[in-house]
């Protein structure tokens, strides 16, 4: 059993598409574009795969990428084993494989965040902790974007022409208040573990 970066083995997309979409539904294409976005820098999606003489099968699947504004910590997330090998195991396994891909990149911190799996992370090592900002492939390119932005004053648009002859418009709505969830439970609890 070995963890691989996806990058490195694209025969591999199909299958985790697969996995990923059997827990959280997305198309295939926009998952298949999500996945293909992996790289040695972050974020990464990892595979974890079973080689044999015969064939090779992809078990599981987990998403590194880095946490904003600390360096030494990273969030891992879309970790998942196929349903027929739940139970043996193999979860911990992927978790202690992602965790030593971190610490070899100069991680010292892993974050994670879930919604029913609180116990599992506690056992091999995870404790509750405050929510953190990771730093997706996505969020680089908003980044990117807003510094490459011109400021509003330096975009030199012409005055708009108003006509006097215009009816003041009436009030906006008033704004919906809705009541705080209370119920507990409802959220993702966020967990961090010190390598």
């Amino acid at each position: 059993m070995e963890l691989v970066e996806l990058h490195n083995h694209p025969e591999y997309l199909d299958a985790c598409c697969d996995i990923l979409n059997s827990e959280w539904k997305r198309s295939y294409t926009a998952r298949a574009h999500s996945l293909s976005k992996s790289t040695s820098n972050l974020p990464v999606s990892l595979v974890l795969v079973l080689k044999s003489e015969a064939q090779t099968q992809v078990l599981g699947h987990a998403r590194v990428c880095k946490v904003l504004h600390d360096e030494q910590a990273c969030f891992i997330e879309s970790v998942i084993v196929i349903p027929e090998e739940r139970g043996k195991g193999l979860g911990r396994a992927i978790m202690k494989l992602t965790e030593d891909y971190v610490r070899r990149k100069g991680f010292t911190r892993c974050h994670l965040s879930t919604h029913d799996k609180q116990e599992f992370y506690k056992r091999i090592g995870y404790s509750v902790s405050g929510s953190v900002d990771r730093l997706g492939h996505f969020e680089k390119g908003l980044i990117s974007q807003r510094n490459l932005a011109p400021s509003p004053a330096k975009l030199h648009l012409p005055a708009a022409q108003t006509s006097q002859n215009c009816a003041v418009p009436p009030p906006p709505p008033m704004p919906v208040i809705t009541q705080p969830k209370t119920q507990l439970g409802t959220g993702p609890v966020w967990m961090i573990k010190l390598l």
